[in-house]
């Protein structure tokens, strides 16, 4: 049982300094303590666009993530609560993080830090030194890895991942006890579990991994919304709307609007949602030659791999149209074909309820139903997904 169990964790603020970036945390519990966690750059500027921490809002911290090992992903979801109303709100994240925070719900055999008083010459929690961190490891060193009866001093715990290593997870954290103004600077190595072990565990995001070369349905029970034809205006408006309602999606951009916008690329990535190539210009792929193929998807996986530092897998061919070179591409690249088994014809029909009785009358289990970006889409959008959460599915991120 983790000595966190029943804890929160409340993110105050994301501070940094040209060579770190830090989570300012707040445990809430009997004895509140704030910490700063130490992470690395993308995962901190992943969760920069995600929260507005100078709003209203307040932002908790999950314990949980989802991975994909085999293309070394992780996304995990904060909680956006004001008032009585909350939201859950996925980003982007490192292994390294995915560690720390397993280590923070789980680890027991943890150093107790004590009376560590902030140096009269480093009086900024932000404003630490090697010599803090080599002072902080001959403390550490001296102490027991037993666990501490829960009767004793209170503790605090120190765990966090900066980096991995060769395999190995290695954090660093600046905890600050709230009660004595006390700091502390230590280092945790997991020496146990790396994150295989626990990703069927901590799985919270609906995702389904495809494994054929050419997927046109997924199981039954499931259910994946898909937008085409972005990034445009309208793709963190429909970003929105999914995470509002907590469920999957996958876009699939043109390259020539990656260039227009980029911002919105990122917007989708960091919020944990699968993109997919959908060619550079939209062309009819039977009509063209492989080069020109192969020039088409990989043009446009580039100008998106350049904004997420992500690779691209997923490829949904214009007008679903394909042929052997198109196989053979996709053999070539290691990437997958996305069709889908419901059109909805949105980018035809402009009429919000036309596109969902189509969803009415289709057999949606099992279903990729193909979306495209547009004001009609981001109208109807909610009334779909409560209708399909109506028919008991499950609304999935294709990866």
């Amino acid at each position: 049982m983790s000595v966190y169990q029943g804890k929160l964790l409340e993110l105050l603020s994301i501070d940094s300094t040209p060579n770190h970036s830090f989570l300012r945390i707040r445990i809430l519990s009997e004895d509140d303590i704030e910490f700063l966690w130490e992470i690395d750059y993308e995962t901190a500027e992943n969760l920069k666009t995600v929260t507005d921490l100078g709003g209203l809002h307040k932002y908790r911290l999950s314990f949980q993530s989802v991975s994909d090992s085999n293309r070394n992903k992780y996304t995990s979801f904060i909680t956006k609560t004001y008032r009585d109303q909350s939201s859950k709100v996925h980003f982007s994240c490192s292994k390294a993080f995915v560690n720390g925070l397993h280590a923070l719900k789980y680890n027991e055999e943890i150093p107790q830090i004590k009376n560590l008083p902030i140096s009269p010459g480093n009086p900024d929690p932000l404003n630490f030194s090697e010599n803090d961190d080599a002072s902080s490891n001959r403390f550490n060193r001296k102490l027991s890895w037993k666990i501490i009866a829960l009767v004793s001093t209170v503790f605090i715990i120190i765990l966090c991942t900066s980096l991995l290593k060769k395999g190995e997870a290695t954090g660093k954290a600046i905890v600050i006890a709230q009660e004595e103004n006390l700091l502390a600077i230590s280092n945790y190595e997991d020496e146990t579990e790396s994150a295989n072990d626990f990703d069927q565990e901590e799985v919270i995001s609906p995702f389904v991994k495809l494994e054929d070369m050419v997927t046109y349905s997924i199981p039954k029970g499931k259910v994946a919304l898909t937008f085409d034809d972005g990034p445009s205006k309208f793709s963190n408006k429909i970003t929105d709307i999914l995470m509002e309602n907590q469920v999957g999606g996958t876009f699939f951009f043109i390259g020539s609007n990656v260039k227009k916008h980029p911002d919105s690329v990122q917007y989708v990535k960091s919020h944990g949602y699968s993109i997919g190539g959908h060619s550079m210009t939209h062309p009819d792929f039977t009509k063209i030659s492989y080069q020109m193929q192969k020039d088409e998807l990989m043009q446009t996986n580039q100008l998106i791999e350049e904004i997420t530092h992500e690779e691209v897998t997923l490829f949904r061919p214009p007008y679903g149209s394909k042929n052997e070179l198109t196989i053979e591409l996709m053999k070539e690249s290691h990437n997958k074909i996305v069709l889908w088994n419901a059109d909805t014809e949105d980018w035809k029909n402009q009429d919000a309820d036309e596109i969902f009785k189509y969803i009415q009358v289709t057999k949606s289990s099992g279903s990729i139903i193909l979306l495209h970006e547009s004001q009609i889409v981001v109208d109807v959008l909610p009334k779909i997904i409560e209708y399909l959460k109506d028919q008991d599915l499950e609304i999935v991120t294709l990866y």
